[in-house]
């Protein structure tokens, strides 16, 4: 299963911190998730995997529905 959703906000793991929505989920032949995030700033997609994220600050505070 899936750590994020469409509509979750995340925060990229390494760099600045860099927060976006998720868009698109994905999964790979072995079985792990790929994400499309719209990063806040950039106007394009970045296409990263599950390790990379992390739940945004105000995201962890909700309760997620299925």
């Amino acid at each position: 299963m899936a750590k994020f959703a469409i509509g979750d906000r995340v925060n990229k793991a390494t760099d600045d911190h860099e927060d976006g929505v998720v868009v698109a989920v994905f999964s790979t032949d072995d079985g792990k998730f790929r994400y499309a995030v719209d990063m806040e700033g950039y106007g394009a997609l970045q296409f990263l995997a599950e390790e990379k994220l992390v739940v945004h600050p105000c995201q962890s505070a909700t309760p997620r529905v299925a």
